[in-house]
C-alpha cells in the first residue's frame, strides 16, 4: 500500500500540487509568506520523513537517505526543466529592450556590487568560520540562478559540492523573495528600476519571478539582472580559478 504514496507520478504531482497551491495562497492573499517554493519544499521534507518512519518505523540517516535519493530520481526532470526556463527570460528582456537601455549603467552598477558583496560574504564567513575552501568556493555562485551556479561549481572543480550549492541557492532565493517584498512595502519604494534591480540581484530567478508581480519593466529588469549577475560571477569564478591553479 505504501508504495502507491511513494510512486513516481505520486511523488511528482505531489509536488507540483503543493506549488501551485500555495502559489494560489501568495496571489491570493499578496504575501511574500505563503512563498510557493519555501513551502513545497518544508512539505516534502515532511512527507518524505513520515513515509520512512511509516514504512521502516526507523528515522535513521540510511532510511532517510534512500527515500530521499529515490525522490530525486523521480524529480530530475525539474533540473532538466532548469536552463530552458532561464533562457525564457529573454523573452520579456527582448519585449522590454527599451527600458534596458535606458537603465544599462544601474544595471551594470547593481550587478558588480551584488556579486562583489555576496562573494566578500562568503569569503568571510569562510574565514571566521574557519570553512573548508572547496566548500567556500562552492558557495560563491550563491547569488546567481541554479543554472548557472551548478556550471560554476564545475569551473571551480569543486562540483563534488553541488548539493551545498544548490541549497544554498534556493534558501538566498527564497530569503530575498520574501524578505525583499516587505522591504520594499517598509521604504515606500515601487519604482519599477529599483524594485527590479533588488529583487533580481538579490534572488535571481525566485526574485525575478516576484518581480513580474509589481510591473513587466520590474520583471524585466530583474531578468537582466540574472544575466549580468551569472556574468560577473562566472567572471570572476574564473579568476579565482586560475590564481588558484597559479598558486
Amino acid at each position: 500500500m505504501i508504495s502507491i504514496f511513494t510512486s513516481p507520478l505520486f511523488y511528482f504531482f505531489l509536488t507540483v500540487g503543493i506549488y501551485f497551491l500555495f502559489a494560489f495562497l501568495s496571489k491570493r492573499f499578496k504575501t511574500a509568506l505563503f512563498n510557493p517554493l519555501l513551502w513545497t519544499i518544508i512539505f516534502i521534507v515532511g512527507y518524505i520523513l513520515l513515509i520512512v518512519f511509516i514504512d521502516k518505523k526507523d528515522l535513521s540517516q540510511p532510511n532517510i537517505d534512500a527515500e530521499v535519493d529515490r525522490y530525486q530520481s523521480i524529480v530530475n526532470v525539474f533540473d532538466i526543466l532548469l536552463a530552458p526556463v532561464t533562457v525564457a527570460l529573454a523573452l520579456p528582456l527582448y519585449a522590454n529592450r527599451h527600458v534596458l537601455k535606458e537603465n544599462w549603467l544601474a544595471i551594470i552598477v547593481a550587478s558588480l556590487v551584488g556579486v562583489g558583496t555576496s562573494i566578500g560574504a562568503v569569503v568571510l564567513l569562510g574565514w571566521l568560520l574557519n570553512l573548508d575552501g572547496s566548500i567556500t568556493m562552492a558557495l560563491y555562485p550563491r547569488g546567481v540562478t541554479t543554472a548557472i551556479a551548478k556550471e560554476i561549481t564545475v569551473i571551480l572543480g569543486v562540483s563534488e559540492h553541488t548539493a551545498i550549492t544548490v541549497a544554498v541557492v534556493v534558501l538566498t532565493g527564497i530569503v530575498g523573495a520574501t524578505l525583499g517584498p516587505l522591504l520594499i512595502k517598509l521604504f515606500h519604494d515601487k519604482n519599477d528600476v529599483v524594485v527590479g534591480l533588488a529583487l533580481g540581484s538579490a534572488s535571481h530567478a525566485i526574485g525575478t519571478s516576484k518581480a513580474f508581480d509589481y510591473s513587466s519593466k520590474a520583471g524585466a529588469i530583474a531578468s537582466v539582472s540574472i544575466v549580468t549577475n551569472g556574468f560577473v560571477t562566472v567572471l570572476v569564478a574564473l579568476i579565482v580559478h586560475f590564481a588558484t591553479m597559479g598558486a
